[in-house]
């Protein structure tokens, strides 16, 4: 988010946030008055009272189902982090590396992941093992990426200034590459919670006794309509507020940004203040 973005009222951001609320709530009720209208079944598209009357009364089924999810998601999430920062800073660093390993993690994006995960049951058996596996693979990609761009959006002049400081290769990583590439690295970070929801709910499907992928599986096939778009709604849910989360780890670890942008703020208002005052002193 740049500086000018969050340089800006409270009252300004509640709109921004009011305003795909209030759509979202006129979808929600225009759902509900058209299945109501045309009498669709409930087992084609259920109402969306209905489907918070489901989440409601099978709640403890759904809880259980999803801390199963989100042992996956978690574990998957990292994993997918820590192999994709160690693959990044070897792309950087290592020109040979680069030549013969980025053409192959390119390809790999190739291959269905749904299409490997029977092999990953068969050599790691039934366990969360394949599924966490399947879960980083979805979304280690565009994390290795941003960490490798973010890297590389430095230019060679502030390397060679540092440099000339006699700084080393460490001082360099820590105190210039990595703060210059926080904003790819967390912008990453942030693309990668939607795709572990999704790779976990996936990895579900194949070789899975619980988790909310594998009850949405089930239910579709019992015709259970309801219940599938309840999970759908607690997956989003989760989506959103893990989304939010890295954003939040994104202020505390980036204050020159956003620091810079709330001390802005206060600044602007203490002048307007100050430019009501000394109008006001004029008048009188």
């Amino acid at each position: 988010m740049s500086e000018n973005a969050d340089n800006r009222r409270p009252g300004a951001r509640a709109k921004d946030v009011a305003a795909p609320l209030a759509l979202m709530l006129l979808i929600l009720a225009a759902w509900e008055g058209l299945v109501r209208v045309f009498e669709v079944p409930p087992y084609i598209l259920p109402a969306p009272l209905e489907i918070l009357v489901t989440i409601v009364r099978e709640r403890e089924l759904i809880l259980g189902h999803l801390q199963v999810t989100l042992y996956e998601i978690i574990a998957g999430y990292l994993l997918a982090a820590a192999v994709g920062f160690v693959l990044s800073i070897l792309i950087v660093y290592s020109k040979a590396f680069r030549r013969g390993v980025l053409p192959l993690i390119v390809a790999s994006q190739t291959i269905p992941v749904i299409a490997i995960a029977p092999i990953l049951v068969i050599w790691f058996g039934y366990n969360d093992i394949p599924r966490i596996i399947i879960t980083a693979l979805v979304a280690f990609f565009p994390l290795t990426v941003s960490f490798v761009t973010g890297m590389e959006s430095l230019g060679p002049e502030l390397i060679n200034f540092f440099r000339s400081l006699n700084a080393t290769p460490i001082q360099i990583f820590l105190k210039l590459r990595m703060p210059a590439a926080l904003p790819n690295i967390f912008a990453g970070l942030k693309m990668a919670t939607t795709l572990a929801v999704i790779g976990a709910t996936i990895s579900e499907w194949v070789g899975a006794s619980a988790g909310l992928g594998y009850m949405m599986a089930q239910d579709t096939q019992q015709i259970n309509t309801a219940r599938v778009f309840a999970a759908l709604v607690v997956l989003g849910t989760f989506g959103i507020l893990f989304f939010a989360f890295i954003g939040l780890l994104q202020r505390l670890f980036m204050p020159w940004v956003y620091g810079r942008a709330r001390i802005g703020w206060l600044l602007s208002r203490r002048r307007e203040q100050s430019t009501v005052s000394g109008a006001g002193e004029t008048a009188a």
